[in-house]
């Protein structure tokens, strides 16, 4: 049963009399107006009347231009969209300041931006438009149709980067001496201040008319006065090319908003607008007949481009207004029709699309290179026929709808969280009215609302998804018939989920804390502005009525609490508030819902449980808690020897395959350590026992384990040591996630985290939770091998060999394949940039990874080349899908057998760490587009011997066969490849697939290298027949495909060799600088020399040297005795080695306390010393004790001493008396004596006294002189 609540704070509307209420929003783009002075018309409201005088009729949709009054018109009063009602397009030519480059001689202009322009990964300030139908990067390689793109001879010939709108061979029509056709663009930006959300948006008073004159302007327009505009009171800059125009980049963001998902975001900060007007096609004849004007120019084809961007996000629209021919003369059409054009193979007719350039690939549009392209006009993919969207910054996404009857949905956002309640927002096919969509995530099937034609909306309900990880979506337009089309999406975590509710804490007043329980004032925020685009909506049940601005602050001790269920103190004590659209949210194009953190519900119930439980509800909650968890199965006994904690820090960083930082608590990320208080860092199991449950490890700053045992039991200790500790519940969940304690997050904080709240937050007893949860210990913890290969092809093995392998290809870096495992990675190797001189590095370095665990998703790796780092280092795909990690919600992400996280302050994706479910896992860093690779296997994938099985799994006598080769390898199980064989030997590292073992020292002889290069490395290649290739040759990213593939490359073995000298590297570097600087390292020295690069050999040193200290530290086998408990007071030193071999522990007590028990332990060989278990006493009930004791031993020695003298008085005083009785003696002669009580004559003494005694017995006057018996004598004496 999952024990959380959510709070929910409901968006509403506020109705006036049956009506909706607007509310005032100060927004300058909509609060402002546009003027020009001095002249009086606008020249941007192309609806308005035209000035009389110019031939044109005052109707701006219905005048004609016509061949007679060419010459009289004075184009800067026309709007060219308004003869044919083009108004698609965005406005052009001479009256919005347009420039037209069919004047220029060559008829292509290179265009400077003001700006970054991201486009297919790559980044340009610069652009080049071209009168052939496109916009390049750099000048293409062509001469005469077909075009291929990409250019298979690339690199030797260059592949540009183009975006087509309509590439084919084109000509300026004219009609006598007048040219019909031009080629017009101008740059669009935002002053300054608006791209800047906090900036200044004060009004200005405009200036002065001023006089400007645009660069290279055509003669016409030379002496143009340029009129000053003024946009919010403030002065706008207009030049002939580049012009500030905000309201035209708002109409372009909502025209991309509206046809696009996932651009809801995105603000056009910048925009290139580039117009083709009724250009012909290459070859046309010129006409020389002016009463042919009418004719001629209905049959030019005129398309419009726009590239707009806010330097990170760019979209691509493209707008067709008149496509009457498909081809040109010199592709073989006759009038435009027919011919051929290409893209990636011969295809016939124009092209539209976006080559990558640098063999990057091509992506076409529809009807690209068909024949049929005139249909552009007819359709488009958004809701406006002949308009084309999409997204061309990283990846090509096609924007809008299809017509097609199969294929990728596009969705509005890539993942969302696991609790559900949110929106998706889907486009695919195109939309009809009578479609019933039907939306398939994951298990659960979905009602969807068609929006319009391109756009449906689907509600994904809270509580209907329990898993995380990657689920496919399907959508159905025959109400769920077929679902033919599909996209993946991810299910976050509700830990790692965007928090769109941020909780504020107060930094001065601290009690004003979320996970306080008795605040004063309370403070969240939301983005109104994404939750809903009405801007009307209000918020309720917390505070009803109150505006949706996107921030709230109230008092929870005088909040109502109406709407609480009665008995919901008994069950609920935290969970995460929510805030919803309340009204019709599924016509919404806002994000409808948005939820918190997980949270501690003291504020709300503080006054409910004190009412109820008394002042001591806290202790109460701790101590009801304490009882329930101990009669929970025992989850610790299980996961102790299966997870046990690494003993030191080095050896947790290094063990990358079976723990991962803990999210709150990373020295590389958030450092809050809220549960963790005193931890440097804190790592928690990749995976979960079969219980659910998960291992926690905490370090100090000195690197040392962190014990619950050692806590202190004050709750001001809290603030400085507060150790990681098991937990029942993992925090990323398990198999099959749908019932505690399996649950992803909230299960975590239900069993583990709110108890910690409980107990030591609120009621300062952590003693009860830190006994229920006890730190693990490392005395069963067996450290990981790990690889390395970095640099030019340097390699440390497993076992810690070294050698250098620059091979050019696919290879096998490390496998494993045994009864329980089949593990294989591989990298691809290829040369680096080019040396400072220009000539081929005779060396290669890793550019790719690809690996699989078991049945695990693949996953590739690829480094990005030069001018394509800007953004992301790498790219990275699992099972042919690409991922990212540059948003802190996917940090962390989880597939199919395998784990990867990039460290939250690495933004481009450099850093990542691959962690399989065997324990086998990677870190990759990219450094200068090359990957270092360290690979981290488990003790488990050490040499093991392979028995045959019988049928029912148990091992037989004799080994398996067959595995590699003969002799030992076809008799163990061995991890193999170019990391070496992983057994603790290193004379085997070596080991070809046949298992020949190859010998070499460090550093080799130039035979030694050549024989481990091709008697040994090249053994390993992976050719796809031996080793089946990871790599798909789909996502290939960048690099020379010619040298990749050439056979003719042999690598340099010896570069200090006099032949291996060039005459440019003596002008850039001595070989004296090269030792100085690698200060003896052969890896730093090789790497120097082969590049002529001094910063590529520092950091093949630096890494080198640093992955020693890792191995050193992180692979040695620790003994730990374990942690020694004490009782209240108990002081341990030294406070953090106090577990490992050989060290000595000291107990002292605190000032105000005294120690029992025995003062020092020692720990050898993993047992400590015999001893008393140590405690302390309270100094003055030490005293009170030793003088109470003091007091009462005295007083027992008194009274025993009294007690022993009473007890002699009275056998004495007894004695006399019955010896008196006994004998009764006259003055003369012998007496018989007779006891006075009859039953002493039975005791009577058979033996006589001596005269002595008897003497005594009779008194002085008895007798008067003494009598002498003889020995054994008899007597008696009688009495009257």
């Amino acid at each position: 049963m999952r024990m959380l609540i959510c709070l929910t704070l409901f968006v509403e509307l506020t109705l006036v009399d049956g009506q909706i209420q607007p509310m005032p929003i100060n927004d300058p783009l909509t609060q402002t107006r546009t003027d020009f002075q001095p002249s009086s018309f606008n020249i941007f409201d192309s609806f308005q009347a035209r000035p009389s005088g110019s031939g044109l009729n005052t109707d701006a949709q219905s005048f004609q231009i016509r061949g007679q009054n060419l010459k009289t018109i004075d184009w800067r009063n026309v709007d060219r969209r308004a003869e044919e009602g083009w108004w698609h397009l965005y406005p052009f030519g001479e009256r919005y300041y347009d420039i037209d480059i069919t004047w220029r001689p060559w008829r292509d202009l290179q265009i400077d931006l003001d700006f970054f322009l991201p486009f297919y990964g790559f980044r340009f300030n610069y652009t080049f438009v071209f009168p052939e139908g496109f916009v390049a990067f750099s000048y293409p390689q062509y001469i005469q149709p077909p075009y291929t793109m990409p250019n298979r001879r690339w690199p030797d010939e260059p592949d540009s980067s183009l975006i087509a709108a309509f590439m084919g061979e084109q000509s300026f029509i004219h009609v006598g001496e007048t040219r019909l056709s031009h080629v017009w663009y101008r740059v669009v930006s935002r002053p300054i201040n608006m791209i800047n959300p906090f900036g200044d948006f004060g009004f200005r008073q405009p200036v002065q008319q001023q006089q400007y004159l645009g660069p290279n302007l055509p003669p016409e327009l030379a002496n143009t006065q340029i009129p000053i505009r003024t946009y919010a009171g403030q002065q706008l800059k207009t030049a002939y090319g580049r012009i500030e125009d905000p309201e035209l980049l708002d109409r372009i963001t909502e025209d991309i908003q509206r046809s696009m998902v996932g651009a809801r975001g995105f603000k056009a900060d910048y925009a290139l607008i580039v117009t083709w007007e009724r250009m012909g096609y290459g070859g046309a004849p010129k006409i020389t007949e002016l009463n042919m004007y009418e004719t001629v120019k209905k049959w030019q084809n005129t398309y419009q481009m726009v590239l707009a961007t806010d330097e990170i996000r760019t979209y691509v629209m493209f707008n067709y207004a008149n496509v009457n021919w498909t081809s040109s003369t010199q592709a073989g059409a006759l009038f435009g029709r027919g011919g051929k054009q290409s893209a990636m193979v011969i295809h016939r007719f124009v092209e539209v699309g976006f080559n990558g350039g640098n063999g990057t690939g091509w992506y076409a549009l529809p009807w690209s290179a068909d024949g049929n392209s005139y249909k552009l006009v007819q359709y488009g993919s958004a809701q406006v026929a002949g308009r084309w969207l999409a997204r061309v910054d990283e990846d090509i996404e096609y924007g809008g709808c299809s017509n097609d009857s199969i294929g990728v949905l596009q969705l509005d956002k890539p993942q969302a969280t696991m609790l559900g309640g949110f929106t998706l927002n889907v486009t695919g096919p195109c939309f009809r009215p009578t479609d019933v969509l039907k939306m398939q995530i994951d298990e659960s099937t979905l009602d969807c609302e068609r929006l319009d034609m391109v756009m449906a909306r689907c509600v994904v309900p809270v509580n209907s998804i329990f898993k995380t990880g990657q689920v496919i979506i399907r959508l159905s337009v025959d109400g769920g018939k077929n679902y033919p089309w599909w996209n993946k999406f991810y299910i976050l975590m509700p830990s790692l989920a965007r928090r769109q509710v941020n909780l504020i804490n107060d930094p001065v007043v601290l009690n004003n804390n979320w996970r306080s329980f008795n605040p004063d004032n309370l403070t969240l925020t939301w983005p109104a502005a994404n939750i809903t685009v009405n801007p009307n909506a209000q918020v309720g049940s917390i505070a009803r009525n109150s505006p949706n601005r996107g921030v709230f602050s109230f008092n929870p001790r005088t909040m109502s609490k109406t709407d609480m269920k009665p008995d919901a103190w008994r069950k609920y004590t935290g969970g995460l508030l929510q805030i919803r659209v309340s009204q019709d949210w599924m016509k919404d194009r806002g994000d409808g819902i948005y939820w918190s953190d997980l949270i501690p519900f003291g504020w709300y119930f503080h006054d409910v449980w004190q009412y109820q439980m008394g002042k001591n509800w806290a202790t109460d909650m701790c101590i009801d808690w304490f009882q329930y968890d101990g009669r929970r199965e025992n989850f610790y006994m299980f996961l102790e020897n299966a997870q046990p904690c690494p003993c030191t820090l080095d050896q947790a960083l290094l063990d990358v395959g079976r723990y991962v930082a803990l999210m709150d608590c990373d020295i590389n990320g958030d450092h809050r350590c809220y549960y963790t208080q005193g931890a440097q860092h804190c790592v928690v199991s990749v995976r979960s026992v079969w219980t659910g449950a998960g291992q926690v490890c905490c370090y100090d700053w000195q690197g040392w384990l962190m014990f619950s045992q050692d806590y202190e039991f004050n709750d001001q200790y809290l603030r400085f040591y507060s150790a990681g500790v098991p937990y029942r519940a993992h925090p990323y969940g398990a198999f099959p996630y749908k019932r505690p304690p399996y649950v992803p997050s909230l299960s975590n904080f239900y069993n583990d985290l709110l108890p910690y709240e409980y107990c030591c937050k609120w009621a300062g007893h952590c003693e009860f939770y830190f006994w229920r949860r006890i730190t693990s210990g490392c005395q069963e913890y067996r450290p990981p091998a790990v690889g390395y290969i970095y640099g030019e092809g340097h390699i440390i093995t497993y076992d810690g060999t070294r050698y250098t392998f620059n091979g050019k290809g696919y290879y096998v870096l490390t496998t494993l394949k045994s009864k329980n495992n089949h593990m294989m990675v591989q990298v691809r190797m290829e040369h680096p940039p080019k040396t400072l001189w220009n000539s081929e590095v005779p060396a290669t370095v890793v550019t790719g990874l690809a690996a699989q665990d078991n049945d695990s998703a693949v996953v590739q790796i690829y480094a990005r080349k030069e001018f394509r780092r800007w953004r992301y280092k790498t790219d990275v795909y699992v099972d042919g899908t690409r991922v990212f990690f540059d948003t802190p919600w996917q940090k962390l992400q989880t597939f199919k057998g395998v784990t990867i996280r990039s460290r939250p302050r690495n933004m481009n994706m450099s850093e990542l760490e691959v962690m399989f479910d065997t324990g086998m896992g990677m870190l990759v860093q990219e450094a200068r587009g090359t990957l270092n690779v360290i690979v981290s296997v488990p003790p488990e994938y050490n040499e093991t011997y392979a028995y045959r099985t019988d049928t029912f799994g148990y091992p037989r006598t004799e080994p398996a066969t067959g595995l590699f080769g003969t002799g030992k390898c076809a008799n163990f199980y061995r991890t193999m490849g170019l990391f070496g064989t992983f057994n603790n030997d290193k004379r085997d590292d070596l080991t070809t697939p046949d298992c020949n073992v190859v010998n070499t020292n460090y550093p080799p002889s130039e035979i030694e290298a050549r024989n481990v290069y091709y008697e040994f490395g090249e053994r390993w290649r992976a050719d796809g027949i031996r080793h089946p290739l990871l790599f798909q040759t789909k996502f290939q990213p960048i690099y020379n495909p010619l040298t990749f593939a050439s056979m003719n490359y042999q690598p340099i073995f010896d570069p200090w060799r006099n032949q291996n000298t060039s005459f440019w590297e003596s002008l850039i570097f001595t070989r004296e600088e090269v030792r100085v600087t690698c200060q003896g390292s052969p890896s730093c020295e090789f790497d120097y020399l082969t590049t002529g690069r001094r910063e590529i050999g520092i950091d093949t040193l630096m890494n080198e040297r640093k992955f020693e200290d890792q191995k050193r530290l992180g692979e040695k086998i620790l003994i730990s005795c374990g942690p020694l408990t004490k009782n209240y007071g108990v002081l341990k030193y030294p406070p953090g080695n106090n577990y490992l071999d050989g060290v000595t522990v000291t107990f002292t007590c605190q000032p105000d306390y005294f120690l029992h028990g025995d003062q020092q332990r020692h720990c050898i060989n993993g047992t400590w010393s015999p001893g008393w278990w140590p405690w302390c006493r309270w100094r003055d009930e030490e005293h009170a004790l030793k003088w109470f004791t003091g007091i009462i031993v005295s007083l027992l020695i008194v009274a025993v001493l009294v007690a022993i003298f009473c007890y002699c008085n009275s056998m004495k005083k007894e004695k006399l008396k019955r010896r008196g009785r006994q004998y009764a003696i006259g003055s003369f002669g012998p007496r018989t004596m007779k006891p006075a009580d009859p039953s002493l004559q039975k005791t009577a003494p058979t033996q006589p006294y001596p005269p002595s005694e008897l003497d005594a017995a009779k008194g002085v006057g008895g007798l008067n002189g003494r009598m002498n018996l003889p020995t054994g004598a008899r007597f008696s004496e009688t009495t009257a």
